[in-house]
């Protein structure tokens, strides 16, 4: 099936990393990106389907508050089935569009979820194979430039939190070795991620420092 990045879709079932449940039964999902853990699995955000015809409208035809974005959302940021996508239509009119950019522009700076803001058109079935998952990524964009230091700071923060708890259950819980292995490997992506950051971190953290340098020097060249 054809979907589009940033775009509601009828599914089912929302869960987190960790596979614990979010939401249950039937839902409406912003898709974001293909699982890069799994195949046949999409991450985006959840809502239950209930009343979320009028939300779905408003997120592509008005520019909402930062906190408005999060009010709809919450912690619904997780992981769904794509074999259950079906496309969203209510009285003939079809709710399977992208939503508007600076809806989407806040939902990244909000959930830190650094991902190309246009909306990409993919198959599911390119992302249906284990073979898929070393697919060059399309989705990601992580350009430090554009990303303020605390934003990075707060991404580390809750990077390092999701890594103990991860590494925590690792040691302390049985699992069959297949299961074990892709948590292994979904850790090992998130550590090569925290590196990336912490680098970023410390360049941006050392501009910093150089700038209040240069304003010192100057107020003191002024009183002399």
């Amino acid at each position: 099936m054809k979907i589009n990045t940033w775009t509601f879709y009828d599914a089912k079932d929302l869960v987190d990393v960790q596979m614990n449940s979010l939401l249950s039964g039937d839902i409406v999902f912003l898709v974001l990106r293909p699982d890069i853990n799994q195949p046949n699995r999409l991450l985006g955000f959840g809502l239950p389907k209930e009343k979320s015809a009028t939300i779905i409208v408003d997120l592509q035809n008005k520019e909402l508050s930062h906190d408005d974005v999060y009010a709809i959302f919450k912690g619904n940021l997780g992981i769904t089935q794509s074999e259950n996508l079906k496309p969203i239509e209510i009285s003939g009119t079809n709710l399977s569009k992208p939503i508007r950019l600076e809806n989407i522009e806040k939902l990244v700076e909000v959930y830190n979820v650094f991902f190309r803001t246009e909306s990409i058109e993919f198959d599911t079935k390119d992302y249906s194979t284990e073979e898929d998952l070393g697919k060059a990524d399309i989705f990601t964009e992580l350009d430090f430039n554009k990303i303020a230091l605390p934003n990075i700071l707060q991404s580390l923060q809750a990077g390092m939190t999701e890594y103990n708890k991860q590494m925590e259950f690792l040691q302390k819980t049985e699992m069959p070795d297949d299961e074990r292995k892709d948590r292994i490997v979904s850790l090992s992506i998130l550590q090569s991620n925290l590196i990336l950051f912490f680098d970023n971190a410390l360049r941006k953290l050392n501009n910093v420092v150089v700038e209040q340098q240069e304003e010192l020097n100057k107020l003191r060249n002024e009183k002399n």
